[in-house]
Formats: structure tokens, C-alpha cells, sequence
């Protein structure tokens, strides 16, 4: 009777799983789909100043600051996410909007001084870039994540956070390697100006989108 059950059970899921699409993109219940996009705005263009710090910090240091240590790009990396890990303990207290907002704040200040530093030729100001862009994610990705986690039920919250973490990375996979082959054609400098400029616009459109979550959760009923 058991291996009867069993095995009937094995044949229907068999059969759903076969009449299924081969690929299904991971979404969020119906009506939950604001959370999910409020911590992609955030959590995306953080994600995609690490990937960008990762990915052309080595080229930015030897090409334009005539740096070739591997110690500090190492060293770079290291403390952007060793920045990115002690900011969410840092803000774990404050409301989920407010540490969105903030990291949207913090992405922004990391391609303004991501700008400046390869127009001025200044590896401090680069470091300090790519420690905003580690806050940045770090933020992004801890508001983002209790967001889902606040008010998507249990049975969902795993294909949420998936959905969640494929909208963070398409953009950090696509802009970064733009960013390198736009870089071959028309230099480092500007390469690396129009990135800035791009993200820069993402990660205020994100702050504005936070800003606007959070009056209108705040707003009385």
C-alpha cells in the first residue's frame, strides 16, 4: 500500500514536472511584486559597482594610476567586501527602507568618486570608491533580502530570493563587460566615466524609489 502510494505520487510529479516549461524564470506571489522591484533598484547597481571594481580594477590601477602591485588589487577587493559584510552588521537595526535608501546613497557616492578618481589619477579616492560600492551592495542586498523575507510567505520565499538575486546579477554580468569592451574602443578614462554616469542614474532611481516606499509606508491609512 505504501509503495502503491509512492510510487503513484512519483508519477505525478513526474508527469508535472514533464508538462512543465524547461525553463521558468523565479517570480513573487501576485501583489508582491513592489518589494521584489524596490530591492533589485537598490541591490542591482551595488552589485554592479563590485562586479565593475572585480572585473577593470586591476586595468584601472596599472593603465591609468601606474599601479601594478597585485597586493593592492588584491588588498582593493578585499577591504570593498570586508565593507560590504560589516555595513549590514553596522544597520541591521534601522527600518528596511531606510537601509535601502542608504545604499542607494552610498553606490552613488561610489561612482562619483569612481569618476574622480581615474580623471585624477588617485588610488586613495579609487579605494574609497570601491569601499562605497562594497556599503552599497552590502546594503542593497540586506534591505532587499528582509524586504522579501517580511512579506512574501514561506512556501514562495525561496523562488523570491532566487528571482531577487537573478535581477542583481544580470545587470552586474552585462554593464561591467560593456563597460570593458566600450573601454577598448574609446579608452579607459571614458570608459570607465560613462559606467560611472550609468549607474550614477540607476542607483538615484533606486534612492527614489526607496524615498517614495517610505512615505508611503509611513503615510496614516
Amino acid at each position: 500500500m505504501l509503495k502503491l502510494i509512492g510510487g503513484a505520487e512519483w508519477v505525478t510529479t513526474h508527469r508535472i514536472r514533464a508538462e512543465g516549461a524547461w525553463v521558468r524564470l523565479p517570480r513573487v506571489p501576485r501583489g508582491n511584486g513592489h518589494q521584489l522591484a524596490l530591492g533589485i533598484a537598490v541591490f542591482a547597481p551595488g552589485n554592479t559597482g563590485t562586479s565593475f571594481v572585480l572585473s577593470l580594477g586591476p586595468s584601472l590601477l596599472s593603465g591609468l594610476l601606474g599601479t601594478t602591485s597585485r597586493i593592492v588589487a588584491g588588498a582593493m577587493a578585499f577591504v570593498m567586501f570586508l565593507a560590504a559584510t560589516g555595513v549590514q552588521f553596522a544597520v541591521q537595526r534601522l527600518g528596511r527602507r531606510t537601509i535601502l535608501t542608504a545604499g542607494a546613497l552610498s553606490t552613488t557616492l561610489s561612482m562619483v568618486t569612481l569618476i574622480v578618481a581615474v580623471h585624477t589619477s588617485s588610488v586613495p579616492v579609487l579605494i574609497a570608491s570601491a569601499l562605497l560600492a562594497g556599503a552599497g551592495q552590502g546594503m542593497g542586498q540586506l534591505g532587499g533580502l528582509s524586504l522579501l523575507n517580511s512579506r512574501i510567505p514561506p512556501q514562495h520565499l525561496a523562488e523570491a530570493n532566487a528571482a531577487f538575486n537573478v535581477g542583481g546579477h544580470v545587470p552586474a554580468g552585462l554593464l561591467p563587460v560593456s563597460a570593458g569592451y566600450l573601454s577598448d574602443a574609446v579608452g579607459l578614462t571614458s570608459g570607465a566615466t560613462v559606467f560611472g554616469a550609468v549607474l550614477i542614474g540607476l542607483a538615484v532611481t533606486g534612492g527614489l524609489v526607496g524615498l517614495a516606499s517610505r512615505r508611503q509606508a509611513t503615510k496614516p491609512a
